[in-house]
Order: C-alpha cells, then sequence, then structure tokens
C-alpha cells in the first residue's frame, strides 16, 4: 500500500516509502468531481494549429459520447464526462485517421495532442472512415445499447446495466455490449460481475487486448495479484503499447514490493505518455526506494509540473523540500 513519506531523513534510512497517502486505492471521485478531456490538433511539420477539425469521443467499447470541432487555435474540451477508459477519434477529410487513447480512471482530467498529417484523397487512395457496424445485430439491440451508452455518458450506472442486458438478451453475441456492460460494473466496483462480462465479451473476441487488460486491472482490485500479473502480461503482449496496462502492471508490482520489477514497467509507461503526471510520481517513489535522491527529486518535480494541483501535490511539494535540503548537502 501506498503511504505518506513523512520524515525524509528517517525514510532515506529505513526504505523509502510512497509519496501516496493512505487512500482509497480504487482512485474513484470521492467528492462527485467531474471529469474532462481537452486538446491540441495541430498539422504535421509546420505544427501550426487546424480549426474546425471534428473530434469524436468514445468509450474504449466503442459508444460515442460526444462529438465537437477545434476552435481556431486548434483546440477542443469534453466537460462533465465520467469516469473510465475513452478514445478520441479523428476522421477529416483530406487528412490520415487519428485516434488517442485516455484514461479518466486514475486522474481527473486527461490532455491530448494530435498531428495530423495530409494524405493522397484521391479515389484510388480514399480511406474508408465510416465505423463498421455488424449487420446481424438487430435494431432491438443496437437501440438498447444506445440507451446504455447514453445513460452511462450521464453517470446513470444502473440504467446503463438494465438497458446493456437488454441488449444482450436481444444478441448474446453483442461484444460492444458486453464490453461497455463491463465498464458500468467497474464503475460500481461490482468486480464479480465485472469479471463476468468481461469473460464472456473474451469469449467472442479472445485476442482484443482492451478486454483483457481491464480483466488484469479486475483481477487487481479483487487483489488476485497471480490472475492479474497473468493477464495484464498476456493483453500487452496483444498491444504492448498500451500505456495503462503497463502502468496498472508496475503498480501491482510495487504494491507486492518487487521494486525491480516495477520500475522497468513504469519507464515503460513514461515513454508511452511522458505526460501521465502519476507515472512521475510512482518513478519518483521508485528511485527514492532505490536511494537515488536526486532522480527521485526530478520526477517529484516533473509531476508537480503536470498536475500542480493533483491529490498528491501537498505530500509532493513537501518531499520535493526535503530533497532539496538532502541533495544540496556537501
Amino acid at each position: 500500500m501506498w503511504r505518506l513519506l513523512s520524515a525524509l531523513a528517517l525514510a532515506v534510512m529505513l526504505a523509502p516509502v510512497s509519496v501516496y497517502a493512505q487512500r482509497d486505492r480504487d482512485t474513484y471521485n470521492p467528492n462527485n468531481q467531474t471529469f474532462e478531456i481537452s486538446g491540441q490538433v495541430n498539422l504535421a511539420g509546420g505544427n501550426s494549429p487546424l480549426a474546425d477539425v471534428p473530434v469524436r469521443l468514445e468509450r474504449f467499447s466503442g459508444g460515442i459520447v460526444d462529438q465537437m470541432s477545434t476552435d481556431s487555435r486548434g483546440r477542443f474540451r469534453f466537460t462533465n464526462v465520467g469516469r473510465g477508459y475513452y478514445k478520441a477519434i479523428i476522421n477529416m477529410p483530406g487528412f490520415g485517421p487519428a485516434q488517442q487513447d485516455a484514461d479518466l480512471t486514475l486522474l481527473f482530467r486527461a490532455y491530448l495532442v494530435f498531428t495530423l498529417t495530409k494524405i493522397d484523397t484521391t479515389p484510388a487512395n480514399a480511406l474508408l472512415t465510416t465505423d463498421v457496424i455488424d449487420a446481424r445485430i438487430p435494431a432491438s439491440a443496437r437501440e438498447e445499447y444506445s440507451r446504455g451508452r447514453k445513460a452511462l455518458a450521464k453517470n446513470s450506472q444502473r440504467d446503463a446495466v438494465t438497458h446493456l442486458q437488454k441488449a444482450l438478451a436481444l444478441y448474446s453475441q453483442f461484444f460492444e455490449a458486453q464490453l461497455l456492460l463491463s465498464t458500468a460494473f467497474m464503475d460500481l466496483r461490482e468486480w464479480a460481475q465485472a469479471e463476468t462480462s468481461l469473460t464472456q465479451a473474451l469469449a467472442l473476441k479472445p485476442d482484443n487486448a482492451a478486454a483483457t487488460l481491464a480483466l488484469g486491472e479486475v483481477y487487481w482490485r479483487q487483489k488476485r495479484t497471480a490472475d492479474a500479473e497473468k493477464t495484464l502480461l498476456e493483453g500487452l503482449k496483444l498491444d504492448d503499447k498500451n500505456w495503462h496496462g503497463h502502468f496498472t502492471l508496475g503498480r501491482l508490482y510495487w504494491e507486492n514490493g518487487d521494486v525491480m520489477k516495477a520500475a522497468p514497467e513504469i519507464g515503460r509507461t513514461i515513454q508511452l505518455k511522458p505526460d501521465f503526471a502519476e507515472a512521475h510520481l510512482m518513478a519518483g517513489n521508485i528511485l527514492l526506494r532505490l536511494k537515488q535522491s536526486e532522480r527521485a527529486l526530478s520526477e517529484y518535480q516533473e509531476y508537480l509540473r503536470l498536475a500542480p494541483k493533483g491529490e498528491y501535490s501537498t505530500e509532493a511539494r513537501q518531499l520535493v523540500t526535503q530533497l532539496q535540503k538532502l541533495v544540496s548537502k556537501p
């Protein structure tokens, strides 16, 4: 369990521990704080902002949450979204499609930067940008799925569960509905039900990385360490660039006291998503445990730069002050 570092000198002598306080590790929003996803869209090469670019926000299962266009400075912002995993998608005529993931299970805000590349739009090279729809899914099941997705967007998880279960009753092979149902159960912290939904989703698509990694997280939250490690590793074999998967695995190793295994996973997280503040915080914890004070100081400072009002900013500032005194001593 992450713990607050209360006295630096004592901590350095007696195996330094984490800057994290003893808080609910589920990282849910106890104060009903709203979440948001914002970002910037630029043109490759000149790095100039692109206005009027449509940005679509979806749950990781594919359900559309909202859509908007960038302003004159290439900026976009989705506010009042719920906790969970999202993907921002851009399909702009004349440019290659782009997509980025946003994880709002750990932080209240995510900032994404897109760089679009112009493409040849002649008929021979035009890209198909429309969504693929499974024609076998009955219209009634799709309607229930849509209602479930809208309910989740409004943080009405119970209503979402009802609609998604109806969709699955109408069409049991509805992968997206099963995956979205697991998201609702995870939001409700009903881990056993989330596990069932994800297991059934993986029965339909065994090699789906998102579902596999989500199942690994469910196991971790159930404190089923061996199952969580095995499943997260399987998910990362399917998608080694999933930074959230690496971060969850790193947290698992950290909680088990295996610093040497945690370190490369957190390092990979930072490599994939250098603007993820929590990864720098965890890197600082690891380096402090390894008694590398100067490097730890640098990581804590980076955390504060990225999240100056973050959940652990007060503790991090106190620790930075103490570390600065320590490293400045002759």
